[in-house]
């Protein structure tokens, strides 16, 4: 009988086979039919994920036992490198949920693909070489196998959003997602790099597989110790650095609408939980890490609840279905980085998943309409497309009621965090939380009323759609509605399954509040897009009595027109010379490394090389606020 390891081998390294068979058959131009080909990735991907079922049974049959195990590869300098795997509860969710994830996008893709009529087995053959590189990143071993393989991750990252290489503005965007990606894996990098070394200067650690999440608290204690506290807040800092950019957080957010050229059922992907959550991951594997320093947990909690404002606010003025699925996908995540900035290590995780159904069944639902209209993604030429497609309407529908918080996995997600806000008096980030919730519920539902009501402004008549679409959207929407639900139930359970057991009483006054705020985004939605009656009586009313009581007709033209104005020059100056000078970064990144590099091949390298650069960043930084802040220096 085969045992649980082999079988975890085995679902590794089914996508591999299954990429290599394609792969082969492209090479020697064999007839095959492209149903021969989407039969033979959708039964990989089906027999992977029932593979990873096993896994998660075996997880939580044998609470706290992890399966390890570790094969050397080479040794560097001494120090001995690892290929393994380590699957305890943390990476059974994340592997399930990413088996599934990647079965719903081979069911989905193919009828897409077939009307497209290019890059068939090219797309096959990117998805099950993502697959394999996403499970050996979620069971990896070791820091430096999990950043090898994000690594190359970022590679196929670029392929997607550069699949349809004819088009100019898929190149552009390619390239500028690839140089973020490079930047975050440098970041990663020298800092996993820095770890590693500082980590094995005690004899004690010789026995310990090198950078092994199963002993990561015992070397961060050791390396702790032997380093000076700021240094190793430095390191923890970098960390966090890399992977706030690999979940696209804030400045980084744009880094996902980049890849909006890329197919429909793998930008699905790319703003699932499991692409952007990715940095959030290897977070959690490295919190015994950064518990030493908690200082560093202050960085996720403001990135986080800007990241979440930020989405949500710039999703009210977008009008394209791709660029609003993914600022509602960063938000998202966004507000579980937030939630584990406050050491609500198992509300995250709740958070990521129960948000990550609701994000991927709004995804798929707008790519069925793309594919319904002709491609068409723009909401002001949609309307009317619920008497049209009425299963999609209302799968679309379950997922904003969830996403927004009203009912469903994202009510019970929401409200654990809003809950444990609330009791610990942290009532500024419960407010930023709570606005969010209302500008997600204002957008999620100003798209309904665009797309599906009212008459249809397209200039394609919508087509038939194919059962194997509505089968996709089927399953999300029952794991939409039961999941939080049934976790809920079994909250003990499902936090003791993730690791952790942290979490407050739900407060029923929060939760009443949080609804009627959701709430309050619907029906201004509704007034605004749906009946129309909004607009006209908040303008007349307002101007009569700003300027017959309080004067302020000035005001009034400056907030509806001349502060738009103003935000959309600050988001253009932000676009055109931040992200223009964030994209130049890879390149003096790069010669830095290099510089490392040779200083570690002379074993010149120590705590006090480290003092002197984390030095002159503070001085460059501190000039640089100088100069643009006060005009001191000149």
């Amino acid at each position: 009988m085969i045992d649980i390891l082999t079988l975890v081998y085995i679902m590794i390294f089914i996508p591999l086979l299954c990429m290599a068979g394609i792969t082969l058959v492209k090479l020697a131009k064999l007839q095959i039919p492209q149903y021969g080909i989407f039969i033979s990735s959708l039964v990989s991907s089906a027999a992977v994920f029932l593979i990873s079922i096993l896994l998660l049974d075996y997880t939580i049959t044998y609470q706290g036992y992890t399966l390890e195990n570790n094969y050397p590869i080479c040794v560097i300098q001494n120090i001995p490198l690892y290929f393994g795997i380590y699957a305890d509860n943390l990476s059974a969710i994340f592997t399930t949920l990413l088996c599934l994830m990647f079965l719903m996008a081979n069911i989905f893709s193919y009828r897409y693909l077939i009307q497209n009529k290019q890059g068939f087995e090219r797309f096959y053959i990117y998805l099950n070489i993502l697959q394999f590189l996403l499970l050996c990143f979620f069971i990896s071993s070791n820091l430096i196998q999990c950043v090898a393989f994000l690594m190359v991750i970022s590679l196929l990252e670029y392929l997607f959003a550069n699949f349809y290489f004819q088009k100019p503005q898929a190149q552009i965007n390619s390239k500028k997602v690839f140089e973020i990606n490079v930047f975050a894996d440098f970041i990663l990098l020298i800092a996993s790099i820095a770890f590693l070394y500082f980590s094995t200067l005690t004899p004690d650690t010789v026995s310990i597989p090198t950078l092994g999440f199963n002993n990561i608290n015992s070397l961060g204690l050791y390396s702790f110790a032997s380093l000076n506290p700021l240094i190793f807040a430095f390191i923890c800092i970098s960390f966090i650095i890399g992977a706030l950019i690999k979940s696209a957080q804030f400045p980084f957010s744009p880094k996902v609408y980049l890849c909006s050229c890329a197919p429909n059922p793998a930008f699905s992907l790319i703003i699932s939980p499991i692409m952007l959550a990715l940095g959030i991951f290897l977070l959690l594997r490295l919190y015994p890490l950064f518990n030493l320093t908690p200082a560093v947990f202050e960085i996720l909690k403001i990135a986080g609840i800007i990241t979440a404002l930020l989405g949500a606010f710039v999703a009210l003025k977008e009008n394209n279905i791709k660029n609003i699925c993914s600022w509602m996908a960063v938000s998202q995540t966004g507000i579980a980085l937030c939630a584990l900035g406050f050491k609500m290590y198992g509300t995250s995780i709740f958070y990521l998943l129960c948000a990550g159904f609701g994000t991927a069944l709004i995804s798929y639902t707008l790519d069925m309409i793309s594919y319904s209209t002709g491609s068409q993604e723009n909401i002001k030429f949609l309307g009317g497309l619920r008497e049209k497609l009425p299963l999609v309407a209302f799968a679309f529908l379950i997922g904003a009621i969830s996403v927004s918080g009203f009912i469903f996995s994202g009510f019970y997600s929401r409200a654990i965090i809003l809950s444990n806000l609330f009791s610990a008096g942290n009532f500024t980030y419960l407010i930023l939380i709570l606005l969010t919730s209302f500008a997600t519920s204002f957008y999620l539902f100003r798209m309904y009323f665009r797309i599906f009501e009212g008459d249809y402004r397209g200039t394609i008549e919508p087509k038939r759609i194919g059962r194997a679409m509505y089968f996709v959207i089927f399953v999300l929407t029952a794991l939409t509605i039961l999941f939080g639900h049934i976790l809920i139930k079994h909250v003990n359970f499902s936090f003791a399954l993730i690791g952790y057991n942290k979490t407050a009483a739900l407060n029923p006054f929060v939760n009443v509040i949080a609804f009627l705020i959701s709430a309050m985004g619907y029906y201004l939605a509704y007034n605004i897009y749906y009946t129309k009656r909004l607009t006209s009586i908040r303008i007349r009313t307002v101007r009569k009595l700003a300027s017959q009581h309080f004067y302020m007709d000035s005001f009034i033209d400056f907030i509806f027109r001349d502060f738009i104005i103003f935000i959309s020059k600050i988001f253009a100056f932000f676009e055109k010379y931040i992200l223009n000078f964030i994209y130049s970064l890879p390149s003096v990144t790069a010669r830095f490394v290099s510089y490392l590099t040779i200083k570690f091949e002379a074993r010149n390298m120590n705590s006090q090389f480290f003092i002197i650069i984390l030095w002159i960043t503070l001085i460059l930084l501190l000039t640089s606020v100088l100069y643009f802040k006060t005009g001191i220096i000149r």
